[in-house]
């Protein structure tokens, strides 16, 4: 019973697997008809209708373009112009053929400027870089039109056409101090200062022209104070001079010195005072225009003063030279104390103090002949470098050193022997003597403020030593020379040795060391082919005694120091 039930399962399992396998083939061959129907349609897109679009292109947006360009913009351009060109010709032509006098002519110069200056106020809030420079432009059609009628026609005098100037002028800067414009009042400045220049009678009257300017200096400096201009300055510096140049050229030795010194005086003070005024509030932004300003302002002060001493002073030049200087850095360091200083603002400081440092030693030299000028440059180098120390200015510091070069080698200019001098006791010994000196004292103040003091200790020995063999060499007979310069490499070798193993200072060490071995190759190479017996012998027992007292002395002070 049991094989029977089991029979009849199989074969049900038998037949719902046939029932499987057919619905299996009858899924796949449905699913290829579909794929193959995608293909078809893929293979054979449907095609859609082309349309073309008839509708006309217009001038502006097809390829002559430039047609409308000229015809809509550029002939109206050319048709303005031609208007103002044969309105030109028409004024012109009225005036040949006087349709119109001389007044109108004036009225119609001043009334064409009017426009200008309107179209300048009404853009001074759409377009602000514009407007400045239209109303300046206004103003000098306004200016020159006036100044026309003086110099063309004689509608008035010449105080009456100075006065009216005068007025453009301070309306003008007016104006610009009460928009701040930089702009415009480069404009005004210019009427200013071509006012007295163009009214001119050629009589010298420069007691009103240099008052007139100096006057125009202090109103500009209290509008300085609080306008963050750093051009404006700069041109006014340069015009100043170059009025006062100018004039000097031809005229400064018929007048006095008076106007001409009070004038100088007044722009020096007033440019310097306002210049470091402003350079305390502007010396976290961009001072370079301010350095500027106040570098010229000491050169122009200083050269205008040079001349003008020159001529009426000659004697006194470099006393009164020496007060233009000390009065630049008495201002300099009034500013210094008033604000505080940081790293950056010390640069720019250190940088300011540079400027007169070429102006001294000018002073000096001119000042001064022979070997008084040789010991004062020296002393000035010492000054300068102990000062740069003591004030950390490291620029300052940096700028002796050409002036140490300059001033230790003048002295080589007076290498000859003068009459009944003595051998190292005469002011040329004197001189190279003070040089090292300083030279060693520098090196000592300066030593933990910068490195480059070493080139003092460096450049001390050899100055000294050189010092030591001019001497020699300007008053000693020929056969004695070679003699006495290796008595001089021994003595000071020596000394130096005995110093700098004492002291425990290397760098002496190494000198002592250096002159000794030049002493041996000397005689070794030189002095025992060359020297006469006598001294041969001479040299020989000096440089055997002090070579076995300095083996001997180093010995012991190495067993001491181990």
């Amino acid at each position: 019973m049991e094989e029977k039930e089991k029979k009849e399962i199989l074969s049900k399992i038998q037949l719902m697997e046939k029932e499987l396998f057919f619905l299996k083939e009858k899924v796949l061959s449905l699913s290829e008809s579909k794929v193959i129907s995608k293909s078809e349609r893929f293979e054979n897109p449907k095609q859609t209708p082309v349309t073309e679009d008839t509708k006309p292109i217009s001038i502006d947006e097809g390829p002559n373009w430039f047609i409308q360009w000229i015809g809509q913009n550029l002939f109206v351009k050319l048709g303005v112009f031609s208007l103002i060109l044969a309105s030109i010709w028409f004024f012109y032509l009225a005036i040949e053929e006087y349709w119109i006098n001389e007044s109108v002519r004036i009225w119609i110069g001043i009334l064409s400027s009017l426009p200008i200056l309107w179209y300048g106020t009404k853009t001074r809030e759409s377009r602000p870089y514009l407007s400045p420079s239209l109303l300046g432009l206004g103003i000098a059609v306004l200016f020159s039109a006036y100044f026309s009628g003086y110099v063309w026609y004689d509608l008035y005098g010449t105080e009456t056409c100075f006065v009216g100037l005068i007025l453009l002028s301070l309306t003008a800067v007016g104006i610009s101090y009460a928009e701040k414009s930089e702009v415009l009042f480069g404009f005004a400045s210019l009427g200013v200062f071509l006012s007295p220049i163009l009214v001119s009678t050629g009589q010298n009257s420069y007691p009103f022209l240099f008052t007139y300017l100096l006057i125009w200096n202090l109103l500009f400096f209290f509008i300085r104070k609080e306008m963050p201009w750093k051009v404006i300055p700069l041109l006014i510096l340069i015009a100043n001079h170059l009025i006062f140049a100018t004039w000097a050229e031809s005229k400064l030795e018929e007048s006095k010195i008076f106007f001409p010194f009070i004038f100088q005086l007044g722009v020096y003070l007033l440019f310097l005072l306002r210049e470091f005024e402003v350079l305390k509030r502007t010396i976290n932004e961009n001072p370079n225009l301010t350095l500027v300003t106040i570098g010229l302002t000491l050169g122009f002060g200083f050269l205008q003063s040079f001349w003008m001493f020159g001529i009426f002073y000659p004697t006194l030049k470099p006393f009164l030279l020496t007060l233009v200087l000390i009065v630049f850095y008495g201002i300099y360091q009034r500013s210094l104390r008033d604000i505080e200083l940081t790293s950056d603002t010390k640069k720019v400081y250190d940088i300011i103090s540079l400027f007169g440092l070429p102006l001294i030693i000018s002073v000096i030299v001119m000042g001064m002949t022979g070997k008084a000028l040789a010991f004062s440059l020296i002393s000035f180098a010492f000054v300068v470098t102990i000062a740069a120390t003591y004030s950390k200015q490291l620029y300052m510091y940096l700028a002796t050193f050409p002036v140490w070069f300059f001033a230790l080698f003048y002295i080589f200019a007076f290498t000859y022997r003068s009459y009944n001098e003595i051998p190292f006791l005469n002011g040329r010994f004197l001189i190279f003597t003070t040089g090292s000196l300083y030279l060693v004292l520098s090196y000592w103040y300066s030593r933990q403020f910068s490195n480059f003091s070493k080139l003092f200790l460096y450049t001390a020995y050899p100055y000294f030593l050189l010092g030591n063999f001019v001497e020699i060499h300007l008053g000693f007979p020929e056969e004695k020379r070679m003699f006495l310069y290796t008595i001089c490499l021994i003595f000071y070798g020596f000394g130096t040795l005995v110093i700098g193993f004492q002291k425990h200072i290397h760098s002496i060490k190494v000198a002592g060391f250096v002159s000794l071995a030049l002493v041996v190759a000397k005689f070794y190479l030189y002095d025992f082919w060359n020297l006469s017996l006598g001294y041969r012998i001479l040299a020989g027992l000096f440089l055997g005694i002090t070579l076995i007292v300095t083996g001997t002395f180093y010995n012991r002070i190495k067993k001491e120091t181990t």
